[in-house]
């Protein structure tokens, strides 16, 4: 009966490994590289703000523009608030890397004005234009330029009736009669009822022939990015109805084009960022150091791997042969999993992942030591190697468990109060831990059980399990 249980085991774990090795082979899937492998682009963006930002205010910046980016497709990139008024950004060479590049600092602070007066260009005397484009001015009236090109008129506004805060929902689309493209909004139901109410009252202006007080500014970073006046509702269109106003919440913002609509919908649906930003500096990563690094490291680990198989085969004999199987369906395993990760989860491996493996891998070849010497215990207190083998295997479970623990237990703690390069050396260690105790599991302790049976490995001989662990002929 358990050896039926063990076969089936054994065979569950060679179908999992090697199964999910060649499946991501044949789909192409491979472990993402970090920054200091693929290279990439670093940038440090610094907070405008002359007082001191809090380290909440920064947290959620930085989720804020970590949320922009892997909406670009750049999972790999990696956000880090640094001191008191600095974000750090790596985003590894990949093909959205400068769109990427494009969202991350834009303030995206979005509001909703009343037009009271519309200055010409040819203007001689005009009023000074509001530098401001932050929060602090949303209650206050301002002056501000339009961004639609050729429009070189200057714009003053009432304080803001509704801000970016409202929106829900932000779509670039485009006209297919005219290929203009614009970005459509949807508003929270609180949004929704001021929208109606604001629309209601410049609709009254229209009738009242109040020009431009009837007219709606869309302000964006201290630019107005488009200003209208309500459609009447005559002739058979459909119009803004005064008392009534536009309901449901939706409008659009026209812009200039495809690239500018989606960077501006992506902006726009990820939240404004409660701080301005600027670009302090930018440095192209090269990946050659971290390459060099990586070659160096397989190298010196190949070299070390071959003197430990070469080891344990001489001094473990058939015992042997099961770690090399078992390291074999580990790396496998690791590989399969990182490689999957990466695809759906956006990991990127880096130096300190790797890092993690290594040292997984020296974990991993303890815990076959451990049962080994279990087995050898068991065998010197005059036991037979069936009754050995099983009796030490189970001890020698408990001893892993209690040994993976610790170390799992350690991945955990740095994963979540560390950052950077430190959570991916976490990450992987904590993995590859849990990898170790299913391997044990599922495919050391069955091979052991019925190669203990067969003629071969379970007798004398050089291969024979009873010379490996010393038994008395």
């Amino acid at each position: 009966m358990r050896t039926k249980r063990y076969t089936t085991y054994l065979v569950l774990a060679l179908v999992v490994c090697l199964g999910g090795f060649a499946a991501v082979m044949l789909t192409g899937a491979r472990p993402k590289l970090g920054l200091d492998l693929a290279g990439g682009t670093s940038v440090i963006l610094h907070a405008k703000s002359s007082e001191h930002v809090s380290k909440d205010v920064l947290a959620k910046t930085a989720s804020i523009i970590e949320a922009r980016v892997n909406a670009t497709g750049v999972t790999e990139a990696t956000v880090t608030p640094s001191g008191s008024n600095d974000i750090i950004v790596e985003i590894p060479a990949v093909k959205n890397a400068d769109r990427a590049l494009k969202v991350i600092g834009t303030t995206a602070q979005l509001t909703f004005r009343q037009v009271q007066q519309i200055v010409p260009a040819a203007t001689k005397k005009k009023p000074p234009i509001t530098k401001d484009a932050g929060r602090a001015v949303n209650d206050k009236q301002v002056v501000y330029p339009s961004s639609e090109a050729g429009n070189t008129n200057l714009y003053e506004l009432a304080p803001a009736v509704l801000t970016g805060d409202v929106v829900t929902k932000a779509e670039a689309v485009v006209d297919p009669t005219s290929n203009n493209w614009s970005v459509s909004i949807s508003m929270n139901s609180q949004g929704a009822k001021a929208w109606a109410a604001f629309t209601s009252k410049l609709a009254c202006l229209r009738d009242q022939q109040k020009t431009p007080q009837d007219e709606v500014a869309i302000v964006l970073d201290g630019k107005v990015a488009s200003a209208a006046g309500m459609q009447s509702p005559t002739g058979g269109t459909t119009g803004v109805s005064c008392h009534t106003g536009i309901t449901g919440g939706n409008t659009q913002i026209n812009v200039g084009g495809e690239v500018a609509a989606k960077n501006l919908a992506l902006v726009l649906q990820t939240g404004a960022l409660p701080i301005t930003l600027q670009q302090q500096s930018t440095e192209r990563v090269s990946p050659s150091l971290g390459r060099d690094s990586l070659d160096a490291g397989i190298r010196a680990g190949l070299i070390g791997l071959g003197l430990v198989l070469l080891y344990v085969l001489l001094y473990y004999r058939a015992l042997g042969l099961i770690i090399w199987g078992g390291l074999i369906l580990f790396s496998l395993a690791i590989f399969t999993i990182l490689s999957t990760l990466g695809q759906t989860a956006g990991l990127a491996l880096s130096l300190a992942g790797i890092a993690g493996i290594i040292v997984s891998i020296g974990i991993t070849t303890d815990s076959y030591i451990v049962a080994f010497e279990r087995l050898k215990d068991e065998t010197r207190s005059g036991k037979s190697i069936r009754a050995s083998v099983e009796r030490g295997t189970a001890r020698a479970l408990r001893t892993i468990l209690v040994a993976d623990v610790v170390t799992a237990t350690a991945a955990v703690i740095l994963f979540f109060l560390a950052v950077g390069a430190v959570k991916g050396f976490a990450l992987t260690l904590g993995l590859s831990t849990l990898v170790d105790v299913l391997i044990y599991y599922f495919f050391t302790r069955p091979a052991i059980m019925l190669l203990s049976q067969t003629r071969l490995f379970g007798g004398r001989g050089f291969f024979g399990m009873q010379e490996a662990l010393g038994v008395e002929p």
